[in-house]
């Protein structure tokens, strides 16, 4: 069978979105239906961007403030909890300031780690089961190790045994699909961190290095700044190279030293052949 998903993981400054693109323009010149879903996705099929966790009494109450509002289109209602689409709705109308802090403060990614990790079990089980329905081919970046690891690692710094067991339910549950992990390593951290910080807004470093060493792993382990948010993400190396050799699935792995363009579609090319049986001329 042939992989039906691709999985982009690597840290900030790696490459991974541009080797994302990359992978998926290449399978798509070879008629391969695929479906590209990258980091920020507000329509991600498998995950949950800018997407709100309210109780059935907190939407009771949400609907009563804001009943003028227009949030239904963007609302799933299950058996006892709600889910707002709230970047979607900013998008299409305009959203009281209050409305919009409200949900932020009840994103899916503030919730405590296990109602977070049920979430997200339930998101991929979904996925997958609609994936296996189709002939498309997706490729996803960041949202297996990255998003996860964001959470359990930075966010809360739980026991590596309960981030493995939660990567490890993950890997089952896309187990069907023949997922193909494609890991674009660093061999210095510090100086991709770094460059990255060059290259992209002064917002996103500032919010970047903020979360990073103000979560519970930073404040535990007395880190600040852009060189404590050095040594967050080395650590977090340190764990993904740890989780990629427990996969029960192929894992692409190469560094990111010599990134020009020639060189990353020769080795996107090779992993096709292996993966899609493609053969390029």
């Amino acid at each position: 069978m042939k992989a039906k998903l691709y999985l982009m993981e690597g840290l900030p400054g790696s490459g991974k979105t541009t080797t994302a693109e990359a992978l998926t323009c290449l399978l798509q010149k070879e008629q391969i239906n695929t479906r590209l879903h990258i980091e920020g996705d507000l329509n991600h099929p498998a995950d949950y961007e800018s997407v709100a966790y309210l109780t059935m009494d907190k939407w009771t109450d949400f609907q009563s403030k804001y009943a003028s509002l227009d949030v239904l289109r963007f609302t799933e209602v299950f058996n006892d909890y709600v889910l707002i689409s709230y970047r979607q709705w900013q998008s299409k109308q305009d959203i009281p300031e209050a409305a919009l802090t409200f949900l932020q403060a009840h994103d899916i990614y503030e919730l405590p780690f296990e109602s977070y990790q049920s979430l997200i079990f339930k998101k991929w089980e979904a996925f997958v089961a609609q994936a296996l329905m189709t002939d498309t081919t997706y490729v996803f970046e960041c949202c297996f190790l990255q998003n996860p690891l964001t959470m359990g690692l930075i966010k809360y710094d739980l026991p590596e045994a309960t981030l493995r067991a939660y990567i490890e339910r993950i890997a089952t549950i896309i187990a069907p699909l023949q997922p193909v992990l494609v890991y674009v390593d660093q061999t210095d951290v510090e100086k991709s961190f770094r460059k990255a910080l060059n290259e992209r807004p002064t917002e996103w470093a500032d919010g970047f290095v903020s979360y990073y060493t103000e979560q519970a792993y930073g404040v535990n382990h007395s880190l600040s700044g852009v060189e404590g948010t050095i040594a967050i993400l080395q650590a977090r190396q340190v764990l993904e190279r740890q989780l990629l050799e427990m996969l029960p699935f192929r894992v692409e792995r190469f560094g990111n030293e010599d990134f020009s363009e020639k060189v990353r579609c020769t080795y996107l090319k090779e992993i096709l052949t292996r993966n899609d049986h493609v053969q390029f001329q």
